[in-house]
């Protein structure tokens, strides 16, 4: 559209309704191949650890990397524990 009829990027947006920003965003690659194979094998060795134990293990050798991010690869890679609640007596 921009190349088509000569006009501005910002007159371009504003006739599609989109932000510049949407128009200019690019999205990127992930890379948590390397992450996911550690974490994996990790999660095997220590399986009492949660996600969180996992993360300050992974922080410790120098793979510094948010918290949630791990609990996404960690919940992907199907190793959730379940918790059981204990019972209560009545």
């Amino acid at each position: 559209m921009i190349a088509q009829h000569s006009i501005s990027e910002r007159a371009a947006c504003k006739l599609a309704g989109i932000s510049r920003t949407a128009y200019r965003y690019q999205a990127r690659p992930s890379n948590d191949e390397a992450l996911r194979a550690r974490l994996k094998t990790l999660a095997v060795e220590q399986s009492a650890y949660g996600y969180f134990l996992l993360h300050g293990l992974l922080k410790t050798e120098g793979l510094v990397v948010n918290r949630k991010r791990i609990y996404r690869i960690y919940t992907e890679e199907g190793h959730q524990m379940n918790v059981y609640k204990r019972p209560t007596a009545n």
